[in-house]
This record gives structure tokens, C-alpha cells and sequence, in this order.
């Protein structure tokens, strides 16, 4: 059984763009054969663009209204902590192009989000928790802070 997250991202950045960006970024990740998606051992990354009710609903919940959202699939039981280093070395760049953006764990659970220019991380989710690790593979200014979802 895999985990999946997903970054509801306001960008103006077409499916193709971005991930022709994570493809620039994270030079290891491969091009599905219809070139859909990119993939590594231990993740795959899909990009749709959004449009109605799922952008209501974060709109809603988190105040933008989001054009895109890549999904980060952990395939595999094998290097955990590699699929949350290359998953942050994709989602950072993509905030940094967009506006707002919220990383979201099972469609509700936060993990991180940029809203309004500042970074978030959620000091109450597992995957991120760490700040010493944080610092060491976060290259922009960022906070810790808990962020219950309004999703729930």
C-alpha cells in the first residue's frame, strides 16, 4: 500500500510545466513513457490541473484558489526518508513559482502550506517534525508551527 500527498498549488504554470520544473530540479527522476508523470525507486509524481469543486473546496478551507495538483506517491516500503527528501526538493520549488500552495497528507491532513509568502510547517505532523533536519534540507526561511486543517 502506498501514502499519497498532494500540493494544491495557485500558479500559472500549465501540467506540463511543472513537471518539466521537478524534472529540472531533481535530475534522477525519470519520464513515464507517455510522459505523464515522473518516477524514481521510491516515488512517483503526477500533475493535473484543477478545476471545479476541488478548487472550491481549498479555496474555502485556505483562502486561494488552487490551478494544479501534484500528487507525491510513496510506491514502495524501501527508503522512506528519500521520498520525503525528494518530495520537499519538488514542492519548494514549485511554492517558490506559484502564490499560495498547501501540501496535503490522505486530502486533509497538512503538512506544510504557503499562504501569503510564508513557509509552514506543520509541528504537529509526523513527516516533518524534526527542525534540525528541516534546517538542514529547507534552503528558504520557514516556520514551525501546529495547523489544523480546515478540512476536517
Amino acid at each position: 500500500m502506498g501514502l499519497d500527498y498532494s500540493l494544491k498549488l495557485a500558479t500559472d504554470m500549465k501540467r506540463i510545466q511543472a513537471l518539466g520544473l521537478l524534472a529540472e530540479r531533481i535530475p534522477e527522476l525519470q519520464w513515464s513513457e507517455e510522459h505523464t508523470s515522473l518516477y524514481a525507486p521510491d516515488i512517483i509524481i503526477t500533475v493535473v490541473e484543477m478545476d471545479g469543486m476541488g478548487q472550491s473546496i481549498i479555496e474555502e478551507g485556505f483562502g486561494f484558489r488552487p490551478s494544479v495538483s501534484v500528487g507525491f506517491r510513496y510506491p514502495s516500503n524501501r527508503d522512506y526518508e528519500n521520498f520525503a527528501k525528494t518530495m520537499l526538493r519538488g514542492a519548494l520549488p514549485l511554492l517558490e513559482q506559484g502564490r499560495d500552495g498547501v501540501l496535503l497528507f490522505n486530502g486533509e491532513i497538512i503538512v506544510l502550506q504557503r499562504i501569503g509568502g510564508r513557509l509552514v510547517f506543520n509541528a504537529d505532523y509526523r513527516l516533518y517534525r524534526d527542525e534540525r533536519w528541516l534546517t538542514d534540507n529547507v534552503p528558504v526561511p520557514f516556520e514551525r508551527r501546529p495547523l489544523p486543517s480546515p478540512l476536517r
